[in-house]
């Protein structure tokens, strides 16, 4: 009877084993069917988005004529709001490349100063809607370094835009860069409400939000330092503001 019910016992464990076998399985089927779902409508976001930014940029400008103040008011926020999903877009598109491994970088010698500026004119109107100051600091003279510019510029922009969702009206967001004598840093420091330590793992955390956004931001970020070697560093205590760091090493890949 022992002999039985040990059997029975086995077969039992073996069922429960294969059911919760399968149930992986489908969970993972259905997470990846859902990630390229999403990835299939970043992409087909992405050219009607930058259509609207890019008629919203000329609307902007002097050429078509000069705008009233609510109009040109109404026309910032469009265009802003088309940045910051096509941001989320770019977000989606990188983390369903990455985690079906089609995706390649492409590193070159890159001087991440030209970058910098180049992100701090795109997101100085968001900063600007927010009645915020966007300060940008390095040294004369860097070194350049391997890496994939496009990827390293989404990683900065969206450290700048969690800084700008964190800082109050008024408040300040500063980029700066310097470099040691391993790595080339990219620090991005806002004087807004920080986190608690407790939270500063989560934060980094798929999906995991403290201010109302996707959660998703920092995770690329992260990730997009791992593929140059290098790592994100978190500096902040509650009420204090928080900093970024992007930490890049100035060896060359191999």
């Amino acid at each position: 009877m022992a002999g039985i019910s040990g059997v029975l016992a086995a077969l039992v464990g073996v069922t429960i084993w294969q059911l919760e076998r399968r149930a992986r399985i489908a969970i993972e089927v259905r997470l990846a069917t859902r990630q390229e779902q999403f990835s299939v409508l970043a992409h087909e976001l992405k050219t009607p988005l930058a259509l609207i930014s890019a008629t919203a940029e000329v609307l902007l400008s002097p050429t078509p004529g000069l705008l009233t103040e609510d109009q040109r008011r109404f026309v910032e926020e469009i265009d802003l709001s088309a940045a910051r999903i096509l941001l989320l877009a770019d977000n989606i598109l990188t983390e369903s490349r990455l985690q079906a491994g089609v995706f390649t970088p492409s590193f070159a010698d890159t001087d991440v100063r030209p970058l910098l500026r180049e992100v701090s004119r795109t997101m100085r109107r968001l900063a600007d809607q927010h009645g915020q100051r966007l300060a940008l600091d390095y040294p004369q003279r860097m070194d350049q370094i391997a890496i994939d510019a496009a990827l390293v510029r989404q990683a900065v922009v969206n450290l700048v835009q969690n800084a700008i969702r964190h800082t109050s009206q008024g408040g300040v967001v500063a980029i700066r860069a310097y470099q040691n004598e391993r790595d080339v840093v990219i620090s991005v420091w806002d004087d807004g409400v920080g986190l608690d330590p407790a939270h500063r793992k989560a934060v980094l955390q798929r999906f995991v939000s403290y201010s109302g956004g996707t959660g998703l931001g920092l995770t690329i970020v992260e990730t997009i330092a791992g593929i140059h070697g290098g790592h994100l560093m978190v500096d902040t205590s509650l009420g204090d503001g928080a900093a970024f760091l992007l930490a890049l090493p100035r060896t060359v890949r191999g």
